[in-house]
């Protein structure tokens, strides 16, 4: 599992921007969303990166790429909407970061060995003020679950599978009929709908 483990990097960054492969449209009201932008940032925090199987009783969140009071019309609008933990979406308030549908965060951060995060970019040092992830607070978190996985890893085969599987429960999106869909495609794409056909990865 050792191997495994250094293969499976929890806090490396996508390299590239994100494609959404959902459209939803027509909800009275964001939360309504917050399935589909579970399956499409794989059940993660978008800016962290901790994942919904380390936190179940967490808050999970949908953040406003674009703050409701800057634009309101993009309240329900789901390309303006991202999967986020309750903390991450605090602290970046209304402020504007990069979408990470138009910009790979993996090429904008590293998440070093330590814990710490060093910026690669602009875009990367706009993230790191904003979301403050060098915050000591932030790093001691990362590197106890870095500690943590490695230990696991090499001692508890079930339980890092465990912490580096998809939730148990996953949304079924095929029952869900919103009012619209741009990418109804995208349905059979769900992480739901591979687990049926047995395609889902084991870890991830």
């Amino acid at each position: 599992m050792a191997r495994v483990a250094d293969t499976l990097q929890p806090y490396a960054y996508p390299p590239e921007a994100h494609r959404r492969r959902h459209g939803p449209s027509g909800y009275a009201h964001y939360r309504e969303y917050l399935p589909w932008l579970e399956d499409e940032f794989s059940f993660r925090c978008v800016y962290c990166l901790k994942r919904m199987v380390w936190a179940p009783t967490d808050i999970w969140t949908i953040d406003h790429l674009i703050s409701r009071d800057d634009a309101p019309e993009g309240e329900c609008d789901y390309e303006n909407l991202v999967f986020a933990c309750q903390f991450c979406n605090s602290r970046k308030g209304p402020n504007h970061v990069p979408d990470p549908c138009q910009v790979g965060y993996g090429a904008c951060l590293r998440v070093e060995s330590d814990g710490t995060i060093t910026p690669l970019n602009k875009s990367g040092r706009r993230l790191e003020k904003v979301l403050r992830r060098n915050h000591t607070w932030q790093v001691q978190e990362r590197q106890k679950m870095i500690r943590l996985l490695a230990i696991v890893a090499e001692h508890d085969e079930m339980e890092f599978e465990r912490l580096m599987r998809f939730p148990s429960e996953l949304p079924d999106l095929g029952r869900m009929k919103p009012p619209l869909n741009r990418r109804p495609e995208g349905v059979s794409q769900s992480w739901f709908a591979k687990r049926q056909r047995g395609e889902l990865p084991k870890l991830y």
